[in-house]
């Protein structure tokens, strides 16, 4: 891939700073960058607010772009040739949305993203965004760091859904979002709303909705966690939490 940092500083003049008020500016790919590196990437840059319910990409489209998560939360949805669907991810801020690099031009998305929450995505052209990976090496090398723990992770979500009980699943859903959404209140507890209904988390780590309920209301019960309404959680205990969940 030829270098085209010169051409993108050269018109960078005339295009919004987007990074310079970025939520996840330190948290995502951007922080392994210098300031003319964040300049070079913010003039490829461009927003896509979408509301509850809005799909930023149906299963099969032809995607030609890379994109973070900046804002919100998605969920990424597998069909099934019977017609039925599957969560088989969930996006946060700061997450990376991109086929495999150097595949062709125009690759099939392997599942569509879904705002469950209302969403900001940076998108960057795939042949723009692979220059800079080239002229950049820390970006490189961040973009494969991220790769290797979100396979990780998919490997420890395998694990969840073949081996953990109902009370650790859930247990263990909830740990995983609380890292994600890293949300705290003034009490210092861990407080923070669900991204999903019960209704897809059950999708989502293999239970029925009803099973879902019966260990959140225990966990509620025992103590462990506060519920307000139907979706604010707060942690009471999280070393109680993190045992139940065997994390």
């Amino acid at each position: 891939v030829k270098s085209n940092v010169g051409s993108i500083l050269g018109t960078f003049k005339n295009e919004p700073d987007l990074c310079a008020s970025c939520a996840i500016r330190h948290s995502g790919l951007c922080s392994a960058l210098s300031s003319e590196e964040i300049t070079c990437l913010n003039a490829i840059a461009s927003r896509r607010k979408l509301d509850i319910g809005e799909t930023y990409i149906f299963e099969g489209d032809t995607d030609t772009s890379f994109s973070n998560v900046t804002e919100g939360v998605a969920k990424l949805v597998r069909g099934a040739e019977d017609g039925r669907s599957q969560i088989v991810g969930l996006l946060f801020p700061s997450d990376f949305i991109g086929g495999a690099l150097g595949k062709p031009d125009k690759p099939q998305s392997p599942y569509s993203i879904e705002a469950v929450s209302e969403l900001e995505i940076c998108s960057f052209p795939k042949h723009k965004f692979e220059g800079l990976l080239h002229d950049f090496p820390s970006l490189e090398m961040k973009l494969l760091n991220r790769t290797i723990s979100e396979l990780q992770v998919a490997r420890e979500w395998m694990v969840l859904l073949g081996r953990m009980t109902a009370e650790e699943r859930v247990a263990t859903f909830l740990l995983h979002v609380a890292e994600k959404m890293k949300n705290v209140s003034c009490k210092g507890q861990t407080s923070f709303d669900l991204p999903l209904s019960r209704a897809d988390i059950a999708d989502y780590i293999g239970l029925t909705l009803e099973t879902v309920s019966r260990q959140m209301s225990r966990l509620k019960r025992d103590g462990i966690i506060q519920i307000a309404g139907t979706k604010h959680i707060t942690f009471v205990d999280e070393d109680r939490l993190r045992g139940r969940a065997d994390f």
